[in-house]
């Protein structure tokens, strides 16, 4: 994948190219990993197209993935180039990593691919993820941190939030892959997990493997993140 310069960037768990999990989250969001669109979006009875649009605007806008280092702003000391050399090496001692098998469910009010079970090797994947790339995070504004705040958050989750840019992360990280932004209307709700646990078929009660790190880059804050570079777990051999 070439590179490119943009300002904000995240390490993302993203799908094998091609595989089930990579062609839901391409059919379902209209787009893929490069933020190409190469079909049409998938369409569910009884809600328009538009509507689903609307529903889908944030996972569409970030790509189909699994957060490691959540997006951040890059630290003006730093590079792209310094960036990927850091996740090359990082990425050099680990090994693969199961996700438990997969299924469906509401977080809040939104849809999303979560595993059936925790996992404590892939919350230490998440956690080293965080504290390897954080000197790369811009630190967050006054305003970035009340916007945060207005989710309600724990005691916990503050500390998060004031110490790594990010209140869901540690012990607070759940892996997911969010499907939908927040749906109000229960009715609306139902009819998207429905058509989701259709066209999810392929993948719901399968584990799958973490084996790449992927990061993930924006040009503009409304603009699709897009895959930079895809990194395998392991030293090459």
């Amino acid at each position: 994948m070439a590179k490119q310069s943009v300002p904000r960037y995240a390490v993302y768990f993203a799908p094998e190219p091609n595989s089930d999990l990579d062609v839901l989250g391409t059919s379902w969001l209209g787009r893929d990993m490069d933020g190409k669109e190469p079909h049409g979006q998938a369409l569910v009875s009884n809600v328009s197209k538009h509507r689903l649009n609307e529903l889908t605007e944030s996972p569409r806008r970030y790509g189909f993935h699994g957060t490691f280092k959540p997006p951040f702003e890059l630290n003006p000391t730093m590079s792209l180039d310094a960036l990927l050399r850091t996740a090359r090496i990082f990425a050099c001692g680990l090994s693969p990593v199961e996700i438990p098998r997969l299924e469906l469910a509401v977080i809040g009010k939104f849809i999303a691919l979560t595993p059936v079970s925790q996992s404590a090797a892939l919350e230490k994947l998440s956690a080293a993820c965080v504290r390897a790339f954080e000197a790369f995070r811009e630190p967050l504004t006054d305003e970035q941190i009340e916007s945060y705040r207005q989710n309600k958050l724990t005691v916990h989750q503050e500390q998060m939030l004031e110490h790594w840019g990010y209140p869901y992360v540690m012990e607070e990280f759940q892996f997911h892959m969010s499907l939908t932004d927040r749906i109000d209307d229960s009715d609306e709700r139902d009819a998207v997990f429905s058509a989701l646990e259709k066209l999810a078929q392929p993948v719901l009660g399968k584990s799958i493997s973490a084996r790449h790190l992927t990061v993930f880059g924006q040009s503009k804050r409304d603009e699709p993140m897009v895959a930079i570079e895809r990194i395998p777990f392991g030293r090459s051999k």
